[in-house]
């Protein structure tokens, strides 16, 4: 799976993830696009920073800050092994969302199965 790929996947996923979520006032949201901005692959934590477009509903789409976490550091993107850092339907917890600060956290690793 290439990055550009990855990305899209990530997004359908962040979707369902939403929906799942007990707050139910947070399940009216949904991402339509992420936008990597800067990469801190080989600091501590190493991490992803961009903006993703997310939306409430089907009437107000927002522009607002994302962090991916990654597990362990690389040398640069390509190193990534894209494939294994999409969370399973299955799993949950990976995604943290603050819609005061317009803020969401994705940290795959922190995944854990699904009591559904």
């Amino acid at each position: 799976m290439t990055e550009s790929e990855y990305w899209l996947r990530l997004e359908y996923r962040l979707e369902s993830e939403f929906d799942g979520l007990p707050e139910r006032h947070l399940r009216y949201y949904w991402c339509d696009g992420f936008l990597p901005q800067q990469y801190f692959l080989d600091e501590e934590p190493p991490r992803i920073a961009g903006k993703a477009w997310i939306c409430n509903g089907q009437e107000t789409y927002e522009l607002w800050d994302f962090v991916f976490f990654l597990d362990h550091p690389v040398g640069s993107s390509s190193e990534i092994d894209w494939t294994s850092l999409l969370p399973a339907k299955n799993v949950t917890r990976w995604l943290a969302v603050d819609p005061v600060r317009k803020r969401i956290e994705i940290e795959p690793s922190a995944a854990v199965p699904d009591l559904k």
